[in-house]
């Protein structure tokens, strides 16, 4: 149970941290919509996709019940965007410098 217990620990830090870098970066596009007044993707928010099948796999509240949409064939889903799975970002030619401002904006700015 301990090494459980270790281990949810270490991935709710680690949403803290993920929640910090997503308000840091809200906070760099100006005029945004207020941070936390954007409701969730139902169909995204409730998805399960199960990661750890085969030995050990096991059910329970954190991913399967009523509130949960389970995938457990992940080639439904894999990649989400349809896309090949590789990280890409595809800008324009009116948005190329915006990564540049973004970043410019960004320094030694602090989440209020």
């Amino acid at each position: 149970m301990r090494g459980i217990q270790d281990a949810l620990t270490f991935l709710m830090m680690r949403e803290v941290a993920h929640q910090k870098s997503f308000e840091k970066a809200l906070y760099a596009i100006e005029d945004n919509f207020p941070p936390g007044k954007l409701p969730g993707v139902p169909e995204d928010a409730s998805m399960y996709v199960n990661n750890s099948q085969g030995e050990g796999d096991l059910r329970g509240p954190w991913n399967d019940g009523p509130e949960w949409e389970r995938v457990d064939e992940l080639e439904q889903v894999m990649p989400v965007d349809g896309g090949n799975g590789m990280p890409t970002v595809v800008l324009g030619s009116d948005d190329r410098a915006l990564p540049r401002q973004l970043a410019e904006r960004t320094i030694g700015r602090e989440a209020t």
